[in-house]
């Protein structure tokens, strides 16, 4: 599969998510009985990031070409990928760069997250069925010339020994922090309240570390922070 029809099979795809049909809508709703924490606002955040950020032509056309990419692939090789399954669709990018490289990938999802992208690939196929050539889901990763894993501090050790003889991404829990010295307008801390409850905090990007000055007052933060007061009605918050 040439680089122009990967990109254009994309492009479609970012269409499909944008147009919201009945089918996609009722995945969602799928996915997000199967895990709590994808309540269809952040479901909704997600997908439409990725729409709008991953999958315009002009940015994979440009992106592409910054990589030198070449139109085909002529010994594409098998990334093995590893996902997490903290927010919705959050292997997606991981899915896209290989796609994007003509490799072959072999995608372990997460448990908690195997509903959402298997639907996406699975759109693509219909359309092209080439794609099954190029992604294709397992429960075990053996065989791989590659690969990317996301986990836990715990769970990167086991990556590190099954994967230690191969090229891999290994990462691991990662933490956000932000530096106030008191002096942020109330627009700055309405910004910095969604980078610590976007996604119910769950995502390595966000804050999750705050660093302040001696006697500094919180007033103005808790304020702000009462902008997510309706998680407290969320029975797994």
């Amino acid at each position: 599969m040439i680089l122009p029809k990967r990109i254009e099979l994309l492009v479609q795809l970012g269409k499909y998510i944008e147009q919201n049909s009945p089918e996609w809508q009722a995945v969602k709703e799928n996915a997000s009985r199967a895990n709590a924490w994808f309540v269809p606002e952040f479901i909704e955040m997600s997908s439409s990031n990725i729409f709008n950020s991953f999958l315009d032509k002009n940015k994979l056309e440009q992106w592409a070409a910054h990589y030198n990419i070449p139109a085909e692939n002529s010994n594409p090789q098998t990334i093995g990928i590893v996902m997490a399954g903290n927010l919705p669709l959050v292997g997606f990018h991981d899915m896209l760069c290989a796609f994007v490289a003509g490799q072959k990938q072999l995608i372990k999802p997460s448990s908690k997250d195997d509903i959402l992208l298997k639907h996406l690939v699975a759109i693509m196929a219909d359309w092209y069925p080439p794609v099954v050539d190029l992604i294709s889901f397992a429960d075990t990763l053996k065989g791989c010339d590659a690969y990317i894993a996301t986990g836990s501090n715990n769970s990167s050790r086991y990556f590190e020994y099954y994967f230690c003889k191969y090229p891999h991404i290994i990462r691991r829990n990662r933490t956000s922090v932000a530096i106030l010295n008191g002096s942020e307008s109330a627009d700055e801390l309405d910004k910095l309240v969604d980078d610590l409850l976007t996604y119910f905090g769950l995502g390595c990007r966000n804050v999750t570390k705050l660093y302040v000055p001696e006697n500094y007052k919180f007033e103005p933060l808790l304020n702000a922070l009462n902008k997510y007061e309706h998680y407290s009605d969320f029975h797994k918050y």
